[in-house]
């Protein structure tokens, strides 16, 4: 039951509504039918509970190609990510947790987040982590591959882990609008389903990024601001084989001298990020199921590649893996 306190934060967060926000399916169970449903779901945890011969819950778990729509409701528990569940090989995940009833403390990276029904945070699959339930919990958790957020040669998540976010008016509460609503319409998404996916995904790395710039710079910074243009700049016209410096130094009325000063602190040059970019790209159709039968030549002329050879090389040197040798450890 959803307490008076819980109601009126609610009440304040429309993402929480109750036609917004999908119940877990299935009978309550047991304690350890529980915990193993949320390690098929989500992760390996270690748990903790008092009174384990008293606790009940229910996972449901809406998967959608290599995202996992987890909604949840139990008792009060914990559980712990540390060298005994967290395994060297595992792909990294990200997962992000919206509270919708009772209390979660989060903690991860010497933070602790205390979240409340419209708060929202996220943790790394791959560092230790623990998180405390209160009685009444209930939470929609979104796991999905830390590939998405790209940054594979800087953290994504630096600064943000087991940070409290409000699921407020503006960019939070659209995101979580759009990822509630795919999690009501998994099953009826079709063949579109993926690529609607990913797309939102695409808008929850905005997002974060967003709220890592806000937490890390302060004051806007001119050539911040204007950094974060030129990727976003960047993302939009990865496709164009003639995308370059120069080019993109007149779309922003700056000189290719200021262009390469601005990329000086941020350890990559412009082309760089541009190969980067490419490569996070192709990384994503190359694990999509959709795609699997579409040649890696094909993908790789669809981000701005111009010769299947040259990307393989790229490819292989950017992840230690040729494109055929990830598509095949991504799917299988």
């Amino acid at each position: 039951m959803t307490s008076r306190a819980d109601q009126a934060d609610q009440a304040e967060h429309p993402v929480l509504t109750a036609d917004l926000v999908p119940r877990p399916r299935g009978p309550r169970v047991e304690f350890g039918t529980w915990t193993h449903a949320v390690e098929r779901s989500v992760l390996r945890f270690r748990f903790d509970c008092e009174r384990p011969g008293a606790f009940t819950g229910v996972v449901s778990n809406r998967p959608l190609a290599d995202v996992n729509f987890v909604d949840m409701e139990c008792g009060r528990h914990a559980a712990h990510r540390d060298a005994t569940t967290i395994s060297e090989g595992e792909p990294p995940y990200c997962v992000l947790t919206l509270q919708l009833s009772g209390e979660l403390r989060l903690a991860q990276d010497d933070r602790v987040a205390v979240l409340k029904p419209g708060l929202f945070a996220i943790y790394d699959s791959a560092k230790p982590a623990t998180l405390i339930s209160s009685d009444d919990y209930r939470s929609t958790c979104i796991r999905f591959p830390r590939r998405y957020l790209g940054g594979r040669h800087d953290d994504p998540l630096a600064g943000i882990t087991a940070t409290a976010f409000d699921c407020a008016p503006g960019l939070p509460s659209a995101v979580w609008d759009m990822l509630l609503s795919l999690n009501r319409n998994v099953e009826t998404l079709g063949p579109n389903g993926p690529h609607a996916v990913r797309s939102v995904l695409d808008l929850v790395a905005v997002m974060l990024r967003a709220e890592r710039g806000e937490r890390a710079a302060g004051p806007a910074d001119p050539r911040e601001a204007l950094l974060e243009r030129v990727r976003a700049y960047v993302d939009e016209h990865l496709s164009d084989p003639e995308l370059g410096p120069a080019g993109i130094a007149a779309a922003h009325y700056v000189s290719p001298r200021s262009l390469h000063n601005l990329f000086a602190r941020t350890g990559f040059t412009v082309a760089s990020w541009i190969r980067a970019r490419r490569v996070e790209r192709c990384m994503r159709d190359l694990a999509d199921p959709l795609l699997r039968e579409v040649p890696v030549a094909a993908l790789a002329a669809r981000w701005g590649f111009t010769s299947a050879s040259h990307f393989g090389q790229v490819f292989k040197r950017e992840t230690g893996r040729t494109p055929a040798e990830f598509r095949q450890d991504s799917l299988g």
